[in-house]
């Protein structure tokens, strides 16, 4: 028969390392993470918000830099009718007598005054 000793023996001891280098290292390594995500978030947004604007390609903004000039039409005001040349007298052949006063013109249709 085979004999098998089974010593309790000595196990080898773990040593736990409590200086806290593991923890800060992982700490340093969770701060990393966290911003290289928030960057990658910042540039993602960059992109859909500014070049690559997807859905944008149907906008309907009508912007004018220089718009077209409106037409005025200005008319001036029309002149005074100008006085008849020599005051308020009308032009010749109007209803004002001949020259002479009120005496007809020689060889007219009126008689000549009555004898007193």
């Amino acid at each position: 028969m085979n004999q098998i000793n089974v010593s309790p023996g000595r196990d080898p001891v773990n040593t736990v390392d409590t200086s806290g280098d593991r923890s800060a290292a992982a700490g340093i390594n969770l701060i990393t993470v966290l911003i290289v995500l928030a960057v990658v978030a910042v540039i993602v947004w960059y992109l859909f918000t500014g070049p690559l604007r997807i859905g944008s390609g149907s906008s309907t903004t009508n912007v004018n830099v220089n718009p077209a000039p409106t037409s005025v039409n200005i008319n001036p005001p029309s002149q005074p009718n100008a006085p008849a040349p020599g005051g308020n007298n009308p032009a010749p052949g109007g209803n004002n007598p001949a020259p002479g006063g009120n005496n007809p013109a020689p060889g007219g249709n009126n008689p000549p005054p009555a004898n007193p």
